[in-house]
């Protein structure tokens, strides 16, 4: 009799044992959690996700009897409150300009929201990573850091593939570093996405680039191609310029004119207008527009360039009234 009493007693102070650490532990989960508060009202959000996270961890080895309906409503508040931290964070860390601390708490806003059932937070902190990364790579665009700056649009595209800022400024990298094969690849998806402004300029600048190469070579079907290609996406009197030459070279007296008179209309005092009257002549003479050439070939009489051939076409070969 006397043994079977001393194994209760082992037995009842292992109880009042196992509940006395219960109780402390409950005690130090709830010393966390007001730390947790006091570390947020003092916006220090980190040393606040850490005691939330110590308490949280804590609460949830305690039995729901042990830790009764107080460690029920800390374990609400502490997920609660978690991904809320780490977005609260992470957008004041993007406000300063820290990019790369603001996306690492983004993601963890997200993945917390998501394990704690927060998809309001969840949606939130998703949509916010894009636009994260997209500050960071025009942030390395912004420095020359090209080949760094792709790398990052292309992280931006991966989570966003609908992204077209981030094509058009992947293709502005491109451009910079005479890609030019990258950069319209890239300004084509960005037209193919909607955006209607900056990418056609840009791609109009790379045929009209082209363009104006193939003059140096006097290949005049590449440069009327390119040229083209440029009034295509953005019109431009440098284009037309380009087209109207070229044409002029290939015979192409419809398009030469067309190209070079609503040059001429945009400026109509250009240091080139002699240039440009004396094509004009020539396109409407290649026609059999008699009329129309000599009113042009007339205008360059007096000009010391052209005076000789213009007196000659209007004088002898069209003898012009």
């Amino acid at each position: 009799m006397k043994k079977i009493k001393s194994f209760l007693a082992v037995c009842l102070l292992t109880v009042l044992t196992f509940g006395t650490v219960a109780a402390q532990d409950m005690q130090s989960a709830t010393d966390l959690f007001n730390a947790g508060g006091k570390a947020l009202g003092e916006s220090n959000y980190i040393a606040a996700i850490e005691s939330f996270n110590k308490s949280l961890k804590m609460l949830e080895t305690l039995t729901a009897e042990d830790r009764g309906e107080e460690g029920d409503v800390m374990i609400k508040e502490c997920k609660d409150i978690i991904p809320q931290i780490h977005l609260r964070y992470g957008k004041e860390l993007a406000t300063s300009g820290e990019i790369d601390n603001s996306i690492v708490q983004i993601k963890l806003a997200a993945e917390t929201a998501t394990k704690y059932n927060h998809p309001e937070v969840a949606e939130e902190a998703t949509s916010l990573i894009p636009q994260l990364l997209l500050a960071n790579a025009s942030n390395l665009l912004n420095a020359g850091k090209l080949p760094e700056s792709i790398a990052g649009f292309k992280k931006v595209l991966a989570v966003d593939p609908q992204n077209a800022d981030a094509y058009v400024r992947m293709g502005v990298a491109e451009s910079r570093l005479e890609n030019e094969a990258g950069a319209l690849a890239a300004f084509e998806k960005a037209m193919e996405l909607g955006e209607t402004d900056i990418a056609p300029k840009q791609i109009a600048v790379i045929y009209l680039k082209r363009s104006a190469a193939a003059v140096r070579t006097k290949n005049w079907a590449q440069v009327f191609d390119n040229a083209k290609k440029s009034n295509g996406y953005n019109e431009s009197a440098q284009a037309n310029k380009l087209v109207g030459l070229s044409a002029v070279q290939l015979k192409k007296f419809d398009d030469a004119i067309a190209a070079l008179e609503s040059y001429y209309a945009a400026d109509p005092n250009a240091q080139d207008k002699s240039g440009t009257l004396y094509n004009l002549a020539v396109a409407y003479e290649g026609k059999g527009n008699n009329a129309k050439a000599c009113g042009y070939y007339k205008q360059l009489l007096n000009d010391a360039t052209y005076k000789q051939i213009a007196e000659y076409k209007v004088k002898t070969q069209l003898k012009c009234n």
